[in-house]
C-alpha cells in the first residue's frame, strides 16, 4: 500500500462474527468524525486494515466495510506469535501503509464484549509485548497516539495498561477528568477513578 497512509493493523485470533467486524469499522468511523478536521477527507480505509494474509504483500488496501468474512490467517495464534510476526514483517521493514508500532488484536473476548487488545511496541523489547484490553470506541484513539510517539506506559494507558482494567470510553474519562463527574446538576467525585492515574 503505497499511498503515504498509516492504517492500524488488525489480527483475527479467533473466530470473530462479520457484525462485531463491522462494529470496530463503524467505531473507527465515529473516531475519524470525532477527532479529524472537517476538511480532512479520511475515511475508515485510511486509518485501518484487517491481516488477512501473512504475505503483506497480497493485502493491498484498507478495510472498509461491509466485511463479508472473518481473517482466518491469524486463527489459533497467541499474542506472542502475532507480535513476533508484526515485529519481522510490518516493524523492521517498515513498509508504507502500516502503523509501525502498534495493533489491534480480536480474540474469543471481542465478540463477546466488543473490545480488544491494543498492543503497543514502541518503548518495548524485541518480542516484549506491552497491551492493555479497550473497548473498539477507544481503540483507533490509542492507535494514533502511538503512531504519534506516546507511550502505552505513560498517562492514562499506562494506568490501565498496569491495573488491566478494560478501557472504555466512560472510565477514560473520568480517569481524564481526575475522577469528577456530574450528577443531577452536581459536580461529584469517584475516589477511585481520581486515584487510578497512581497505578
Amino acid at each position: 500500500m503505497d499511498d503515504g497512509k498509516a492504517r492500524c493493523p488488525v489480527f483475527c485470533t479467533a473466530d470473530i462474527p462479520t457484525s462485531t467486524l463491522n462494529l470496530l469499522l463503524h467505531c473507527t468511523e465515529e473516531y475519524i468524525s470525532e477527532f479529524n478536521e472537517p476538511n480532512d477527507n479520511a475515511n475508515v480505509s485510511d486509518m485501518i486494515v484487517f491481516i488477512d494474509s501473512k504475505d503483506i504483500t497480497t493485502i493491498t488496501k484498507g478495510s472498509s466495510p461491509p466485511i463479508t468474512s472473518s481473517p482466518t490467517a491469524f486463527l489459533g495464534h497467541t499474542l506472542q506469535q502475532v507480535r513476533d510476526w508484526f515485529d519481522a514483517n510490518i516493524t523492521q521493514p517498515c513498509p508504507n501503509g502500516y502503523m509501525p508500532y502498534c495493533f489491534l488484536v480480536l480474540d474469543g473476548e471481542s465478540a463477546e464484549d466488543d473490545s480488544c487488545i491494543f498492543v503497543c511496541t514502541q518503548d518495548s523489547a524485541l518480542g516484549e509485548i506491552h497491551s492493555l484490553r479497550c473497548e473498539f470506541g477507544v481503540a483507533m484513539q490509542n492507535a494514533v497516539a502511538c503512531d504519534q510517539g506516546q507511550s502505552i506506559e505513560e498517562g492514562s494507558m499506562g494506568s490501565f495498561m498496569r491495573s488491566g482494567v478494560t478501557m472504555t470510553k466512560e472510565n477514560l474519562k473520568l480517569v481524564q477528568d481526575g475522577g469528577l463527574y456530574i450528577e443531577d446538576g452536581e459536580v461529584k467525585l469517584d475516589q477511585g477513578w481520581r486515584d487510578f492515574r497512581n497505578w
